[in-house]
């Protein structure tokens, strides 16, 4: 949906669906900054600034989005009070949200905020992933990744298969996982 530095081109309104936010550091990992699902305005940055886009979005499954080319409707949604007073709104509860994540990331132990984003993530009660990136968006190793995975496959919280991890105990994840990349 955006690349970071490139150009955005358009302010979407997500209406429903599933996003992950991250960015990409000057070392080339990458670090997961939010979840959107349902309702959220995504290139208001860019529409008030700089037209490139500052983080990576990228769909997590079907998603319907309200999109305006920014240079054609520029003058008109920044004339708009009511537009701009939504974009605010939304900017305001982003801005927390991202400050929560941050918190999130620095404080929480990585048994925590795995459960969180799996939750998340999973599709059906399987949740599988490319390990490695996941690894970099939570801001740890493989191995340390690895190991926190049979923790929860220990306490018989998951299961390993084929497809990936099968959610045995999803309550006591949930537990786990606390608020979590949930808002």
């Amino acid at each position: 949906m955006y690349q970071e530095g490139r150009q955005a081109g358009s302010l979407q309104i997500m209406l429903a669906g599933s996003c992950k936010v991250f960015k990409t550091l000057e070392n080339g990992r990458n670090v997961l900054l939010c979840i959107y699902e349902d309702i959220e305005v995504m290139g208001e940055f860019e529409l008030f600034g700089d037209p490139l886009a500052k983080t990576n979005v990228q769909a997590l499954k079907e998603t319907y989005c309200l999109s305006a080319l920014v240079q054609e409707h520029r003058e008109r949604l920044l004339s708009d009070n009511s537009f701009l007073q939504f974009v605010c709104r939304e900017t305001c509860a982003k801005t927390d949200r991202n400050n929560s994540t941050i918190a999130i990331n620095l404080l929480y132990p990585l048994e925590q905020r795995l459960a969180g984003y799996i939750l998340v993530m999973q599709k059906n009660g399987v949740f599988s992933a490319n390990y490695t990136l996941l690894a970099e968006s939570l801001g740890c190793s493989l191995r340390h990744l690895l190991r926190v995975f049979r923790s929860l496959c220990d306490k018989k919280l998951l299961q390993k298969t084929k497809a990936g991890y099968l959610i045995t105990d999803a309550h006591s994840l949930s537990k786990i996982a606390g608020n979590v990349y949930r808002q």
